[in-house]
């Protein structure tokens, strides 16, 4: 009598989703600094690709456009990753992706849209007892008057519904009243939107990711950004250039590591657990990140805000992977692990 051979099971057919600009569509952004956003997640899938294949699973890669977003209902597979991370594209493919029946990496469009704006998100970071620093708003419709100012000097200014560092650079730190005014004046002009003052927090900037673990949350060691070259940001900011001016002198000398060299160790714990407090407010899913300040010679540290699906780097130097190598993990492992907690 023959033995009934095990049925071998079928590989998992992933599908990552990233977006890309036709020249079309980059006629219709409204400057560089946008196009130059989103049109840098290539690295990010061809890393992934190359991951899920190693370990065993089919891969499409789906790309996608403002005029390609139907093609998203005919995706035929078992899992989505959603590597978009467009300003433009995110919250429809989002919603898009929350109505198939499809799992799919990442937050839900409620959480998106709340991450993409700053305000919101202080007010639910706030609510929660949260350290935030002081902050105002500044409508389009306000007359510019010292009302407006959230705290004593330097008051860092920036857009209040832009991702990705858009709208800050050290020029967005201000020291001085008339500084204030003309900041204020040329961001207004250039986004058309409403602004964010905040008291500037000196000292170390810090992100903290947190992440979904097989039921469990978890928030990695804090990852500080410090500079191996001569150049540098004046206030110790991860501004637009050092994040996007890629092969410049500043972005070359921008750096994380982690854990951080000069937070106390029970900071560092406290900042990892109110870290997943804010996840669970935000309502974030899988992965997210927090962008924080802390100021040494009080001790003090604030949120500054929250990223739903954060950007997902191989660099070396990138926040989220030095936090994920502090843990002990590599990057595969914190892939494989968004992948797992929605397919066994």
């Amino acid at each position: 009598m023959k033995k009934n051979k095990k049925r071998r099971q079928r590989p998992r057919t992933i599908a990552i989703l990233y977006h890309d600009l036709t020249k079309e569509d980059e006629k219709e952004y409204p400057d560089r600094e946008h196009i130059v956003v989103d049109a840098d997640t290539q690295e990010t899938v061809f890393f992934v690709r190359k991951l899920l294949l190693r370990h065993g699973f089919r891969v499409q890669i789906i790309r996608l456009t403002g005029a390609s977003l139907s093609n998203l209902k005919k995706i035929r597979a078992d899992y989505v990753f959603n590597l978009v991370d467009s300003r433009k594209l995110e919250v429809r493919i989002a919603r898009i992706l929350d109505r198939l029946t499809i799992p799919h990496s990442g937050s839900s469009v409620d959480a998106i849209q709340t991450s993409n704006n700053k305000l919101h998100s202080k007010k639910i970071l706030q609510k929660q007892q949260l350290p935030v620093p002081k902050f105002s708003v500044i409508r389009l419709s306000d007359r510019l008057r010292r009302g407006l100012l959230p705290s004593t000097f330097p008051i860092i200014v920036k857009p209040a519904f832009e991702h990705c560092s858009i709208g800050i650079t050290s020029r967005s730190v201000v020291r001085t009243y008339e500084q204030f005014k003309r900041v204020v004046m040329i961001l207004r002009k250039k986004y058309r939107q409403t602004l964010l003052a905040e008291e500037f927090i000196p000292g170390e900037e810090l992100q903290v990711t947190v992440y979904e673990n097989g039921g469990k949350t978890t928030a990695l060691p804090p990852a500080q950004i410090t500079w191996t070259g001569k150049a540098r940001n004046t206030w110790n900011i991860y501004g637009f250039d050092e994040k996007w001016d890629k092969g410049s002198a500043i972005w070359n000398s921008c750096q994380f590591i982690a854990p951080p060299k000069n937070v106390p160790p029970h900071l560092v714990t406290q900042m990892k657990k109110e870290s997943i407090r804010a996840f669970y407010a935000m309502q974030f899913r899988d992965y997210a990140r927090f962008d924080l300040r802390y100021n040494p010679k009080g001790c003090q540290w604030y949120f500054l805000e929250g990223n739903a699906n954060a950007g997902i780097s191989p660099g070396a130097g990138d926040a989220m992977t030095a936090s994920v190598r502090a843990a002990g993990m590599t990057l595969d492992d914190f892939v494989l692990q968004i992948v797992r907690n929605s397919i066994h």
